[in-house]
């Protein structure tokens, strides 16, 4: 019967409250209603909690957008679910900080704001030490191994760019992983006014924008608490039960049958906000209606795949266009005609010849490994191009002999 208050090592999360949850609900659920990027915030701050419960991973949903566009006022928004405008964090720190903030942070909800202020060499290297839930591996003074800093938590974050751009700024390819733990969506909903598809009466973007933000800066704390509250008190196997429910009704509506293992990995982090916003809803804590929340991570979903290029392999698609790129950039300059021995060509990549399907382009072994296939398992774009009817190949062999050698003959079909 006592209550428990934890402390924690270092700076805790500023969890203050003002207010109390019906005005919460009055001031700030209410405008968010028909918004789905406002409801994937809000949702996603109540479903921070559930991830433990249920068994799901840590993982981050990234807003993308123009300046003033909305982003941070949704940061805000789901900010005020658990403490006030202070909550909201910045991602202008080094890893070791964010490590730290991370593990304080703990079963919550993370907020990160502006993106582009965090070094672009070390963004990649964040996103997945987020995600994955564990600091960097350190040793104690006598060489043994302290232990690790580990939390389980979801995260928001905006910015201008997002993490494959902010990282191309500095040399560095995004690799899947990383952007599969940090899925980047629109924050501009197409819908004329930014990041909101319903103005609830106000006259613009902006000024519901200014709504929110004076909301959000006067009610906040109070809907997490009494959450919790009422989370707490359930059975745990009812939360797992009602949880697999809603998740298997979100995967069903949103998630296409062909979706790579990746884009199903996405999909269940959105089918476990979508979970959370809907358990809010049933606790009375939204004003919203059933299923608002789940149609709202669906929109969302469905934004972040336009953004991926579809449910596929995302290694596919890069690797697809990185041969792509690699022969518009010197299908003319490093190819000559096969017949034609030019001299002149510098720094040759192959060759080009006519063949039934229309032009083919020979690309010399260690051209195709070294440069084409530079930073990926060449093997594996081979066989990729092979079954996708791109690579002429021969009996138990992925490149061909031709007069000039062997060579991975690409057809001309790459660039459709």
């Amino acid at each position: 019967g006592e209550r428990i208050l934890l402390q924690v090592a270092g700076e805790p999360p500023r969890l203050r409250q003002s207010g109390d949850c019906q005005a919460w609900r009055n001031h700030i659920g209410t405008l968010c209603h028909g918004n789905s990027r406002l409801m994937l915030a809000v949702s996603a701050a109540f479903a921070a909690p559930l991830a433990g419960q249920v068994g799901e991973e840590s993982g981050g949903i990234h807003l993308v957008g123009q300046s003033s566009s909305g982003k941070t006022t949704i940061l805000r928004v789901a900010a005020s679910v658990w403490g006030g405008p202070e909550y909201l964090k910045r991602w202008r720190a080094t890893a070791n900080g964010l490590e730290a903030v991370a593990t304080a942070h703990n079963d919550g909800l993370l907020i990160l704001d502006e993106l582009a202020q965090v070094d672009a060499r070390e963004a990649g290297h964040i996103a997945y030490m987020l995600a994955n839930g564990t600091g960097k591996q350190r040793a104690q003074r006598d060489g043994m191994a302290k232990r690790a800093a580990s939390w389980r938590l979801l995260f928001l974050s905006a910015g201008e760019v997002g993490l494959a751009d902010h990282m191309r700024e500095a040399g560095r390819r995004a690799r899947a992983g990383q952007e599969v733990r940090l899925a980047d969506i629109p924050a501009d909903t197409g819908s004329g006014s930014g990041a909101f598809e319903q103005l609830h009466g106000h006259a613009s973007g902006a000024a519901m924008a200014d709504a929110l933000n004076h909301a959000s800066g006067e009610h906040y704390g109070a809907p997490i608490r009494e959450y919790l509250r009422q989370l707490t008190a359930l059975p745990p196997g009812d939360v797992r039960d009602e949880f697999q429910r809603l998740r298997a009704d979100f995967i069903g509506a949103h998630v296409p049958e062909d979706a790579d293992g990746q884009a199903q990995r996405v999909a269940g982090r959105f089918a476990l906000v979508a979970a959370g916003g809907e358990m809010a809803t049933r606790l009375g804590l939204t004003g919203w209606s059933f299923g608002d929340a789940i149609e709202a991570a669906g929109t969302c979903f469905r934004a972040w795949l336009d953004r991926r290029g579809g449910a596929g392999s995302q290694e596919d698609a890069e690797a697809l266009a990185a041969v792509r790129h690699f022969l518009e950039s010197h299908g003319d300059a490093r190819f000559s005609a096969i017949h034609d021995h030019d001299g002149r060509v510098v720094n040759r990549a192959g060759y080009r010849r006519q063949g039934e399907r229309g032009k083919e382009f020979l690309i010399l072994p260690e051209t195709f490994k070294q440069e084409v296939c530079a930073g990926m398992d060449h093997q594996r774009v081979a066989r990729l191009l092979r079954d996708r009817g791109l690579l002429i190949t021969e009996a138990g062999r992925l490149n061909v002999k031709t007069s000039v050698g062997r060579c991975y003959v690409v057809t001309e079909d790459i660039h459709a």
